[in-house]
């Protein structure tokens, strides 16, 4: 019979591109990318948001209980209503100082997100407590074993029974995560070295575990995922590269932690590495761990792991319950956009009780939950509802204004801004001459940007033909200027080869708005009287930075303490109920 005509082109296509790939390792790569596009084209692939349980079965032990709109509630129910659809759990091997992350704890755990219709994603720690880029120590129970072959079969078959376990109860997990924040060498003895990485050994072990896996998904034809987790998006690349020089390809997603403070990515560039990370090693893409405090107040004693240090500059210095959700909406969107798989909120459940950690009595993170001190639910969690279709409008590109006064430099050659902002390869803007001796450029810049940029004085990338810019203000690479761009028109003026700025303070246009400042110069406080009332007064030094906010509730005057901040110059840009912030300059004595 004649093969229908779909059938003979698919098949004469697969010939040739078989043929292609026995002939050439390079063009093998190009089939891999050709069908890994194609599938994803025809495949849309899923898109997870969800959140880390895993504490959950202990705070309601503890007493804890939740609420959403006055009414006490299940927190699965909650977060299904709130359409999450997958949730996370770690697993210890064998905790004796908890009750908690131990197999019926997790038995238990599963069984009421498999009740509530969630995915489920289980984290194999492979140690008896905290595992992450400094503590990856092993198992008490193997410690004794020298042979890693015994050590690689102890791995396998914990994995294995662990899972056939869970399958003979109906509760397997849809992904598995072999190690957690394996950014080091895994399963080490005290006092072993965690780095370098002994690559021949990790990818030996890790192996094992994901052989485990594979051994499941073929006796009971199931589908689960391994997922190897590294901390902080900057490491992933080299990670993942060293390992697939030592052969390790043979998993499904690669699963990272991004929390702003402790990166050096924006909301932006993390995404983007995401994207890069898909693209270069052709395996889905997910966040795993991510979070970001709602306030910077405590309901505990027990010092909380989030602080203003893990503020996003591209959201002000500053945090509430809106900007937590805006920052989870905008970095969920980004990485949908950059090719990936979704994103799961560390511990958004993990209120404080009277029950103790092993640093404190309370939570270390009730300030980066979802929901009050007084347990109710907050705006935090409707980043899991978002219509991933529409991009956030924050991320719209906003107005930027670039200016520069060339008062004793030579102009001959024109002047120029360049930077991130003109794409990969850097091109030069010529600014326009407004008078004064002061030049111009305007650009559209996606909101929420960083990045850098330089003024030239001739479009030649000949060093003696850039502006020096002091250490003071060279905030990128030393050697340029940086520009944080939030959600509202920016700009950036400054004298060529200074700190000092212009018009204003190099942000934003003033406004009429008169504030009065007293005593100015400050020694210890200053007081703050404003013709309108005031919402919110930013600290901001001369580049342009925050780095203080003070939150009010648009009272017409306010004092605050200046005794934190070293002697110098700063600008106040004090939000009133106007349409523009007015900027103002105090000294500090």
């Amino acid at each position: 019979m004649k093969k229908p005509l779909f059938n003979l082109y698919f098949s004469t296509k697969m010939a040739i591109f078989t043929w292609i790939i026995q002939r050439s390792y390079t063009m093998k790569k190009v089939f891999l990318l050709y069908l890994v596009f194609t599938v994803t084209q025809l495949y849309p692939q899923h898109f997870y948001l969800g959140a880390d349980f895993s504490y959950l079965n202990e705070m309601e032990d503890c007493g804890a209980v939740y609420y959403e709109n006055q009414e006490a509630k299940d927190p699965y129910e909650i977060f299904a209503g709130h359409q999450a659809g997958i949730v996370r759990y770690r697993l210890w091997h064998n905790p004796g100082w908890t009750d908690y992350s131990t197999f019926n704890d997790v038995k238990k755990a599963i069984g009421r997100a498999k009740n509530a219709g969630f995915s489920v994603l289980l984290d194999f720690h492979y140690s008896d407590t905290w595992t992450d880029p400094t503590h990856q120590l092993i198992p008490a129970a193997w410690e004794d074993y020298t042979d890693l072959n015994i050590l690689g079969d102890s791995l396998f078959q914990y994995t294995f029974n662990t899972l056939n376990h869970l399958q003979n109860e109906g509760l397997l997990p849809d992904m598995v995560q072999i190690g957690n924040e394996i950014n080091g060498n895994i399963l080490v003895k005290e006092g072993e070295p965690l780095y370098p990485n002994d690559w021949e050994r990790n990818v030996f072990l890790l192996n094992h575990g994901i052989e485990a896996v594979d051994s499941i998904n073929q006796i009971f034809g199931t589908a689960i995922k391994t997922v190897i987790h590294i901390a902080k998006p900057e490491n992933a690349v080299s990670w993942f590269t060293s390992a697939a020089e030592h052969g390790f390809t043979g998993f499904d997603i690669i699963g990272l932690s991004y929390y702003p403070g402790w990166s050096v990515h924006d909301v932006r560039s993390a995404a983007a590495t995401a994207g890069q990370l898909k693209t270069t090693f052709l395996k889905e893409v997910m966040i795993v761990e991510t979070g970001y405090p709602w306030t910077l107040a405590w309901d505990d004693n027990a010092n909380n792991m989030l602080g203003s240090t893990n503020f996003l500059k591209t959201f002000g210095n500053s945090t509430s319950a809106d900007i937590q959700r805006d920052v989870l909406t905008e970095l969920a969107w980004l990485m949908k956009e950059n090719g990936g798989s979704g994103i799961i909120y560390w511990e958004p459940a993990w209120v404080s009780t009277n029950c103790s950690t092993q640093w404190g009595v309370g939570s270390h993170w009730e300030n980066a939950t979802f929901f009050d001190f007084d347990n109710h639910l907050h705006q935090g969690i409707e980043f899991l509802e978002y219509d991933y279709s529409v991009m956030p409008p924050n991320l719209n590109p906003v107005m930027v204004t670039f200016k520069v006064d060339m008062t004793g430099a030579d102009t001959t050659n024109g002047v120029y801004v360049t930077g991130d902002f003109t794409g990969e390869t850097w091109q030069f803007r010529q600014m326009q001459h407004i008078g004064k001796n002061v030049f111009i450029h305007k650009e559209k810049i996606p909101g929420r940007s960083v990045g850098a940029y330089i003024f030239y004085n001739k479009p030649d990338w000949n060093i003696q033909s850039r502006e020096v810019v002091p250490p003071e203000c060279a905030l990128q690479w030393n050697t340029h200027r940086e520009y944080v761009i939030r959600n509202i028109p920016e700009e950036f003026a400054f004298k060529w080869s200074s700190c000092e700025t212009i018009s204003g303070t190099g942000i934003n246009d003033q406004t009429e708005n008169r504030v009065q400042l007293f005593p100015n110069p400050a020694t210890a406080s200053v007081h703050v009287i404003s013709d309108n009332p005031v919402n919110k007064i930013e600290i901001l030094d001369l580049s342009g930075r925050s780095i203080k906010t003070y939150m009010l509730n648009n009272l017409p005057e306010a004092d605050f303490n200046t005794t934190d901040f070293p002697a110098g110059v700063y600008y106040l840009k004090v939000f009133t109920t106007q349409e523009k912030p007015g900027i103002h300059k105090l000294f500090i004595q």
